[in-house]
């Protein structure tokens, strides 16, 4: 059973309704953990309610241990992931019925309430293919009228539509400021949907622009590396763009868990949740988008065929999306990414003299503005390089990543220019201008010796 808005309060509460326990149950269970440890405890209802109700700090680490033995957790995690975090809380995907969008909206919230989770995925990479199955399996809801409460204001609503539509253009030059206007757009929308009151077009329009805030707010926290709260983000956008029946903007969201989960190291659940977006997807210029991350898993998985099949794909649909209007999650799609994309694919490939011609066209297309995947462009292009025994543009290439990548203040722009230094050019680290490059990247990264 999924909770509503209101029951889901706490992550150790939802880890015992998934279960079927009542407080006095897992406090019997504790006590039986207890005893097959030759201990004597004195668990009981009380104590579970407080901890679910904050009225005491964090459970003892010996509670914490029994804790993690009832639920069938690693006990490694509770060194690395902090209370209640640790908790499997959230391991499955939320129906795409109303209770399984409110059960999202309540994850989202509790996220924005407690932004440092950051720890562990909510969702294993099988679980994110079943999601995508249900998705394009499961035919959106009408929403069934308006909720008791105030009705929506048409003048709110359209500036909630604007701002949401402008706000992503702050992620390069200030992205905390993008992930703040983005939490109050996020929380505003879900207050106005669970106790405003609104006809059915005006519900759709509140969840277009839930899945779009959410969708921009996860891309800033991949962005940093915090893995666990952009699937949330991701997660709740997905559902919010199956209750507005837009399916280009919810196979977008799944093409987004699939880029997630290829950067992750699942290429293979990737691809699998790329074939679901697909029978859904209408516009051309999303399809394109979903073609060139499918090209990224499987040059991933060494389909050197797969691979070529699915950029042509792409490039096919990206000139037939021209003579359209793209929707808007997926205007910035354009032949600068599929370039950047293809060279990252023929670099998987072995293949870097057809990955430095595409990433130089990338690089030769790409607006000033797209900051971000200038950094990661410069960095493939250094690796294709290095493939290219040319250790001297490596570092001119590596430098410029790296220039441009504090500017964006990216994690994950930065550890790809970090890992370049550690890992790629440590061959090479005698030569002069890699002892050189070396040294001017611990004079400007504050965060230790690379």
């Amino acid at each position: 059973m999924f909770m509503t808005v209101e029951a889901v309060r706490h992550p150790l509460t939802y880890t015992r309704d998934q279960r079927g326990w009542s407080m006095e149950k897992l406090a019997q269970h504790l006590n039986l953990a207890a005893r097959r440890r030759g201990l004597r405890i004195a668990a009981d209802r009380s104590r579970v309610y407080r901890w679910e109700h904050r009225r005491v700090g964090a459970p003892s680490d010996l509670y914490q241990e029994l804790l993690a033995d009832v639920f069938g957790v690693d006990p490694a995690r509770l060194r690395t992931t902090g209370w209640p975090w640790w908790l499997p809380a959230y391991d499955r995907p939320f129906p795409f019925s109303p209770a399984g969008a409110r059960a999202a909206h309540t994850e989202l919230l509790v996220d924005l309430d407690q932004p440092d989770r950051r720890a562990f995925l909510v969702l294993t990479a099988g679980s994110l293919v079943g999601m995508a199955a249900d998705w394009a399996r499961v035919e959106p809801e009408r929403l069934a009228g308006a909720l008791a409460g105030r009705r929506v204001d048409e003048g709110l609503l359209t500036w909630l539509e604007s701002s949401v539509g402008r706000l992503p253009g702050l992620a390069n030059t200030s992205p905390q400021e993008c992930v703040d206007l983005l939490c109050a757009a996020m929380r505003a929308t879900i207050r106005l949907l669970d106790s405003a009151r609104y006809d059915g077009p005006t519900g759709r329009r509140l969840h277009t622009v839930l899945a779009q805030a959410a969708q921009s707010a996860a891309w800033l926290h991949f962005d940093q590396g915090r893995h666990a709260s952009a699937q949330r983000h991701w997660r709740t956008a997905l559902h919010a763009a199956h209750s507005a029946d837009d399916r280009d903007l919810g196979a977008g969201v799944l093409s987004d868990l699939a880029y997630s989960a290829t950067w992750l190291g699942h290429p293979g659940e990737a691809v699998d949740i790329l074939t679901h977006a697909r029978t859904r997807t209408r516009h051309a210029t999303a399809r394109s988008l979903l073609d060139v991350r499918r090209a990224r898993a499987l040059a991933v998985l060494k389909d050197d065929v797969g691979t070529a099949r699915a950029l042509n794909e792409a490039e096919h649909q990206l000139d037939r999306g021209r003579a359209q209007t793209a929707p808007a999650w997926v205007s910035w799609m354009s032949s600068a990414d599929l370039s950047v994309d293809a060279g990252r694919c023929w670099l998987d490939l072995a293949d870097p003299r057809r990955a430095a011609a595409a990433l130089e066209e990338g690089l030769s297309l790409l607006v000033p503005e797209r900051e971000r995947t200038r950094a990661i462009m410069l960095t493939y292009h250094a690796h294709a390089a290095l493939a290219g025994r040319d250790v001297d543009a490596a570092v001119t290439d590596t430098r410029a990543a790296l220039d441009t990548a504090l500017g964006t203040g990216a994690s994950r722009c930065l550890d790809l220019v970090r890992n370049t230094l550690s890992q790629s050019l440590e061959p090479h680290r005698d030569e002069p201008s890699v002892r050189e490059l070396r040294s001017y990247a611990r004079r400007r990264l504050t965060s230790g010796p690379v």
